[in-house]
C-alpha cells in the first residue's frame, strides 16, 4: 500500500509538471501594488463626519457555511473610514451613516477552487433626516485557486518515505473543505493575486480553511475598493496617486504633471527605501 501511494504521488507529479508550469511562473511574480488611494479633503462634507451605521445581509458569525461574516468585514470598513478621513471622531460629529446591505452573499463549501461572491448596496445617509447622500450597488467576487502539486512536493517525493507523505498530504480532506471562520479570526490573509484589491482570481493555500479565508478577504477588499471608486466619481473627489520615494527625473516629471492637472499625490511607505543622503553643508 505504501509503495502504491508513492507510485500515485510520483505519477501525479509527472502528469502535473507541464500543467503546473504557468502556475509556478505566476506564483513567482510579485503582486502589483495599488497605485491609488482615496482621501476626503478637509473641507468636504464627508470629512470626519461618517460612522458605520449598520451592515445587513451578512451574519455576525459563519456557522455552517464558509462565507464572509461581520467579524471579518466590519474591521475592514472601519479601517477604510479612518484612512480615508471620513470617520467621525465622536457621535456628535457623525452627521452621516454608512449603511451596507448585502443582497447576495455566497461562499464555497468544498472543492478545489474556492469562490466568494457578493452583491452589496452601499448608502451614505444623513442620520438625522434619512436623506440619501450617496448610493451604489457593488458586485464583487474572487476565486482562490488550488495550487496542487509543486516543486517542493517533487523534492520530497524523491525519497521512499517522502512519496507516501506527498500522496497523503494531497489527498487530505481538509484541503477540499471550506470550513467556516466562525469568529472571523485571522481573516486578513491575502491570496497570491497580481492585480491587488481588484483581482478576481489568484492562488490560495492548499489548506481549505486558509483558502476559504483568502477568498473571502479578497472579495471584501474588492467590494470596498469598488465602493471607493464609485464614491470618488459621484462626489468628484479625485483619487490620490501613490508615487515611489525616489528622486529620479521620471518621478519628478510625474509630480509636475499631476500638479499641473490639479491631482493629488502622496509618497509610498518611505521606510522601506534606502535612506536619502544628507545634504552637504559648507
Amino acid at each position: 500500500m505504501r509503495w502504491l501511494l508513492g507510485l500515485v504521488a510520483v505519477s501525479s507529479l509527472g502528469l502535473a509538471s507541464c500543467a503546473s508550469h504557468q502556475t509556478a511562473l505566476a506564483l513567482q511574480s510579485p503582486p502589483v501594488a495599488n497605485a491609488l488611494t482615496f482621501s476626503v479633503p478637509p473641507t468636504h462634507p464627508l470629512a470626519h463626519t461618517v460612522v458605520l451605521d449598520y451592515i445587513s445581509g451578512m451574519s455576525q458569525h459563519s456557522f455552517w457555511f464558509a462565507e464572509a461574516n461581520q467579524k471579518a468585514f466590519r474591521p475592514q470598513v472601519e479601517k477604510l473610514l479612518v484612512e480615508s478621513g471620513m470617520m467621525a471622531p465622536t457621535p456628535v460629529a457623525a452627521r452621516y451613516g454608512l449603511q451596507i446591505e448585502f443582497v447576495d452573499l455566497k461562499g464555497s463549501v468544498f472543492g478545489t477552487d474556492f469562490d466568494s461572491r457578493s452583491r452589496a448596496v452601499y448608502r451614505i445617509v444623513e442620520r438625522r433626516t434619512g436623506r440619501v447622500a450617496f448610493t451604489s450597488t457593488v458586485d464583487a467576487g474572487f476565486s482562490a485557486r488550488f495550487v496542487g502539486l509543486n516543486e517542493d512536493d517533487a523534492i520530497l517525493a524523491y525519497s521512499v518515505i517522502g512519496a507516501p507523505l506527498v500522496a497523503a498530504n494531497l489527498a487530505s480532506p481538509s484541503n477540499y473543505i471550506a470550513s467556516p471562520n466562525t469568529f472571523g479570526r485571522n481573516a486578513e490573509v491575502r491570496a497570491h493575486a497580481r492585480e491587488g484589491d481588484l483581482a478576481t482570481r489568484g492562488f490560495g493555500a492548499r489548506d481549505g480553511l486558509t483558502r476559504a479565508k483568502q477568498a473571502d478577504f479578497q472579495m471584501m477588499k474588492q467590494s470596498l475598493a469598488k465602493f471607493v471608486l464609485a464614491l470618488s466619481a459621484q462626489q468628484q473627489i479625485p483619487m490620490t496617486k501613490i508615487l515611489p520615494c525616489l528622486d529620479n527625473p521620471d518621478i519628478e516629471r510625474e509630480k509636475a504633471d499631476l500638479a499641473r492637472r490639479g491631482m493629488r499625490w502622496t509618497e509610498d511607505n518611505c521606510e522601506h527605501y534606502p535612506a536619502k543622503p544628507a545634504p552637504i553643508v559648507y
